[in-house]
């Protein structure tokens, strides 16, 4: 027997009586939980791309909702009898927020299929993120002017319906589907602006939307991926971007409309301070070459902040002088060393297998030289190459 689906007829509904049909105790992870199956029911089931309503049944939570041939199972944290009669209370808040999310994504894709004759092929609203995949890529004008259009319509709280048409003039009405549907159809209509088939819930008109915001797009599989925020949520991602602002521009000193130069000046001092660093390390870590004995044919040498560049030279100037084995570890004991290895007889591939098996050393290379990084301290790294060399570092 298949569940009726009240939330198909009444998405404010909150509240309602169902009889259980059957409950079954099952494990799920660590969880020990009932599977229910009600005559009835308002929790909307995860499908089309949106998560599942929550709630209660008879005050026992209901954590998530599955449907199957149009069976719905309730996962909820207690049992029921069967024949029980259960009072259902939805969690309203996570539903018109899902609703809100919804409903503004059909006005965006609905906008962007009429403008620019984008077809949506994918959609995910979770607790966390609402994504819309369109077929084609549309630039900053075109997602800008989309974003625009949707909040006048929100503005002009514009209807919107949901409902079954007759099957047989179905085929006469024009409307989006992502795939083929077999048997009845659900129709979501925002008035004048979309027909879209859907099965989820929806708010009443477009005003309840409240506010549509992208928050970022950028090309996808030959198309375009869209985030979006509405209503309450947009209204939240708000305040949490202005605390960040409002933070970063106290922190700095600044006038908010002063924050990027900035921010700007910050990164070009630090870039000169990087440069001033590394031309002191390399000065540096000449002096510490030079101090290495002509007569040892291996030259190790260990220092702080050294990079890839500076490295690589100071390798190459040690290969001129000494024949075995010429290695640079940039780091500490603490976070580990990156290093760089390299020697005229010596295969450094072994050296990499060796470092790899003895101290789970990472990277690669050539038999000439390598490279990578090694989470180990520096009297452990000097041992296993001693060992490798057999010769004293």
């Amino acid at each position: 027997m298949k569940t009726i689906a009240l939330y198909d007829n009444d998405a404010y509904a909150k509240d309602f009586v169902g009889k259980v049909i059957s409950c079954d105790e099952i494990t799920k992870g660590d969880s020990k939980l009932y599977k229910v199956v009600l005559n009835q029911t308002l929790f909307f089931p995860e499908q089309g791309g949106q998560s599942s309503d929550k709630g209660t049944l008879d005050n026992k939570l209901v954590i998530d909702v599955q449907i199957e041939e149009g069976i719905i199972y309730h996962y909820c944290k207690g049992g029921f009898l069967i024949g029980e009669e259960v009072h259902g209370v939805i969690d309203w808040e996570h539903r018109f927020n899902n609703m809100q999310q919804h409903t503004g994504e059909h006005l965006f894709t609905g906008l962007a299929h009429n403008t620019y004759g984008a077809e949506n092929v994918g959609f995910h609203l979770s607790d966390n993120t609402v994504t819309l995949d369109l077929n084609i890529e549309l630039d900053d004008e075109q997602i800008e002017y989309i974003e625009k259009k949707a909040n006048e319509i929100i503005a002009r709280d514009v209807a919107v319906k949901a409902y079954y048409p007759n099957q047989e003039l179905l085929g006469a009405i024009s409307y989006r589907s992502k795939k083929e549907i077999n048997g009845p159809v659900r129709l979501v209509e925002i008035e004048g602006i979309d027909l879209c088939a859907c099965c989820a819930p929806h708010v009443k008109s477009t005003g309840c939307i409240g506010l549509l915001k992208v928050v970022s797009y950028g090309k996808y599989k030959g198309g375009t991926r869209v985030y979006i925020l509405c209503g309450m949520r947009a209204l939240q991602d708000y305040n949490r971007r202005m605390n960040i602002l409002a933070k970063s521009y106290q922190l700095l000193n600044c006038m908010e409309e002063e924050l990027p130069d900035k921010i700007e000046g910050l990164m070009e001092d630090n870039k000169q301070l990087k440069y001033r660093i590394n031309d002191i390390s390399g000065e540096v870590l000449r002096h510490e070459i030079e101090k290495v004995s002509f007569e040892s044919p291996n030259a190790i040498i260990f220092m702080e902040e050294l990079d890839a560049k500076t490295m690589r030279d100071g390798v190459n100037s040690l290969m001129e002088s000494h024949d075995g084995l010429c290695a640079l570890f940039s780091g500490n004991n603490t976070a580990g060393f990156n290093f760089i290895i390299g020697s005229k007889t010596i295969d450094c591939t072994a050296v990499a297998k060796h470092l790899r098996e003895s101290l789970n050393a990472k990277g690669g290379g050539s038999s000439q030289m390598i490279q990578g990084n090694i989470n180990a301290t520096l009297p452990e790294i000097e041992a296993q190459l001693q060992l490798f060399t057999q010769t004293d570092i």
